[in-house]
């Protein structure tokens, strides 16, 4: 063949940078958005954030962000002058600083305190034990081995070998004793190996006097698997004990502690923050963004006017930074639409959900919703992911409001959610003393029309941490 050139015409879809950023954004959670933003402040001086004391205008320029359920708009801040913007100083950070908390230094600071609550809380124990300064070391080395719950996870000997005073190792008794006295320290039960010992330790510092007290020793020292278990009549006839007398046993063990390190040691928390609320108001069901979430951000007006009659090749980079200014505005106004839209169908599809409960949930697919938006899928996926809806029903994930569809013989489809929600209140209408089995279960589900699988059933509910019908049975004293 002889070399030739062709024209061919092809379609194909380019990832740019900036469909990659859009895209971005839109699955970033609430908390990680706000994260971004506030280094775009700090790397971006033509971006400036919208203050909430400045009164709103009529219009929103292309270069302001979209915010809430409608368009939400600021009136313009006093800009300076051109020739003041010449003179002003490029490199100010001031534009970021309204995304700082003025008391986060300090609750970081807190927040590290109370972590280390539970250490300082037994050294001072060990200060007032007046242990010699070897026993002194050794205790201060167990307490540093404790885990968040108050258990040591390491072994003596580990430990024994770590302290080496000058190849004078501790023996085991040694470490055994201190480990009796930090044993006896508050909160009762820290310094536990394992959960056995945890409740034993704390049994044993109650009043000998105390109802139940002894059954109950036996119970954790010897029975703690059966009691597990809840092989109840096996442990009546083993401990030669009546009925109230283990019920009112394994009520005092059950007054416990297992985690004794949790009642000082303050772990961070993670806040859901809702992406978009929902109300009912006049009968029908309100749809909006969160106030508190949705960025208000915009291009300084000024700037960029003064930049536009200074094109120049000095201010090359004053441009590329204009232009990614004004991109990420409009990709925060796409992600607020695109979330709201998408929150809007969800509560449409799910109303009956919202205002009956989980029983009334429909089924629902991704791909239905990219349908009916004219979304692709990937889209949906991407606006689903990290976000949550403020409702009634409490704070949901977006993606439970997704459920697939099982059979039924009306030819009606029943949600899995709605499934669950069934098994879960058959559970709890059950005799406890003799509680429904899977296939009881499914014989109920049959019965009512729903076709579903034995092992579907026990999937369901080992997906809501019920256990199985011999493990939620219980003794009763009638």
């Amino acid at each position: 063949m002889k070399p030739s050139l062709t024209l061919r015409q092809t379609q194909r879809l380019a990832i740019t940078p900036q469909l990659r950023q859009a895209l971005g954004l839109l699955q970033l959670s609430a908390l990680e958005l706000q994260d971004a933003l506030r280094e775009a402040l700090e790397q971006n001086m033509l971006l400036e954030k919208i203050e909430d004391a400045e009164e709103p205008a009529g219009g929103s320029g292309p270069d302001q962000a979209v915010t809430g359920i409608r368009r939400t708009d600021a009136t313009e801040k006093q800009m300076p002058t051109p020739e003041d913007t010449v003179q002003a100083d490029w490199d100010s950070t001031e534009l970021a600083s309204g995304w700082s908390e003025p008391n986060d230094t300090d609750s970081r600071e807190s927040a590290a305190l109370a972590d280390e609550s539970l250490r300082q809380h037994l050294l001072w124990q060990l200060g007032l034990s007046r242990l010699g300064p070897r026993d002194a070391a050794i205790g201060a080395l167990l307490i540093d081995s404790l885990n968040d719950d108050g258990y040591l996870t390491a072994s003596l000997e580990e430990l024994r070998l770590a302290f080496d005073d000058a190849g004078n190792a501790p023996d085991g008794e040694e470490m055994q004793a201190v480990l009796h006295r930090l044993q006896s320290f508050d909160p009762p039960g820290v310094g536990a190996r394992d959960l056995r010992e945890c409740l034993s330790l704390q049994l044993r510092q109650l009043d000998a006097a105390t109802p139940g007290r002894e059954l109950a020793l036996r119970l954790v020292d010897a029975h703690l698997d059966e009691l597990a278990a809840h092989a109840h009549a096996r442990l009546c006839r083993v401990l030669a004990a009546d009925a109230a007398a283990l019920q009112q046993a394994i009520a005092l063990i059950q007054s416990l502690n297992p985690r004794p390190g949790t009642t000082l040691t303050s772990s961070a928390v993670d806040f859901i923050v809702p992406d978009v609320l929902v109300s009912r108001r006049d009968g029908r069901w309100l749809v909006e963004l969160n106030p508190d979430t949705v960025p208000r951000l915009r291009v300084n007006a000024a700037y960029a006017a003064a930049l536009g009659r200074r094109r120049n090749g000095e201010n090359a980079d004053l441009g590329r930074q204009l232009q990614e200014a004004r991109w990420l505005v409009k990709c925060l106004k796409m992600r607020n639409q695109t979330l709201l839209r998408v929150a809007e169908c969800l509560v449409r599809h799910q109303a009956a959900f919202l205002s009956e409960g989980e029983e009334a949930m429909r089924p629902l697919m991704l791909k239905d919703v990219a349908a009916e938006l004219e979304l692709h899928e990937s889209t949906i996926s991407r606006v689903v992911a990290n976000k949550y809806l403020a409702s009634p029903r409490g704070t949901l994930a977006f993606r439970h409001f997704f459920s697939n569809e099982m059979s039924t013989d009306s030819g009606d489809g029943l949600s899995a959610t709605a499934i669950r929600a069934l098994i879960r209140k058959l559970v709890a209408q059950e005799d406890p003393r003799d509680p429904l089995s899977d296939d009881h279960i499914t014989r109920e589900l049959v019965s009512r029309g729903i076709r579903v699988a034995r092992r579907t059933v026990a999937k369901y509910r080992e997906s809501m941490a019920i256990p199985p019908a011999h493990g939620r049975k219980r003794l009763t004293t009638r």
